[in-house]
C-alpha cells in the first residue's frame, strides 16, 4: 500500500521533483492532502496510555525544504507558516531516514492507519 512517507523518501532520495499544488502533496500520478498524517510518530507521544500523533506530510517537507536552518530559525518560519514543526529529538534520526542514510526508525508505526492518495 502507498503510504506518503514511503513516497516522499522515495522523491527525496531520487531528487524528483515535489509539487504543492492547492492543499494537496503530488508525487507523480498520487497525491496527499498537505495534512494527511504520516506513520511517523512524534516523540513521546503513544506513551504511558497518550494517544499517538503523527507529523504531517506538509510538516516532513517543510522540514526538507528548510534543513539548512537553524532549529530555533526554523520552529518560528514554521510557526510564521502555521505549519506544524519537527520536533528537535526526532530530527536527525527523521532526516536520516529521509536522506536514505537509514532503511528503518522504530519512530515509524507499521500499523497507523494511512489515507489513500488520490490519482
Amino acid at each position: 500500500m502507498a503510504d506518503p512517507l514511503t513516497f516522499l523518501r522515495t522523491y527525496n532520495i531520487n531528487k524528483k521533483e515535489i509539487i504543492i499544488k492547492d492543499n494537496h502533496i503530488l508525487f507523480g500520478d498520487l497525491s496527499w492532502p498537505k495534512t494527511v498524517n504520516t506513520n511517523f510518530l512524534m516523540y513521546g507521544s503513544g506513551k504511558d496510555g497518550s494517544p499517538k500523533e503523527y507529523y504531517t506530510l506538509e510538516c516532513l517537507l517543510f522540514l526538507l525544504k528548510n534543513v539548512t536552518l537553524t532549529h530555533p530559525v526554523y520552529v518560528r518560519q514554521a510557526a510564521a507558516e502555521n505549519i506544524p514543526v519537527v520536533r528537535r529529538p526526532d530530527r536527525r534520526e527523521l532526516l536520516a531516514y529521509l536522506n536514505g542514510e537509514l532503511t528503518a526508525s522504530a519512530s515509524i508505526d507499521r500499523s497507523a492507519p494511512l489515507e489513500i492518495p488520490t490519482q
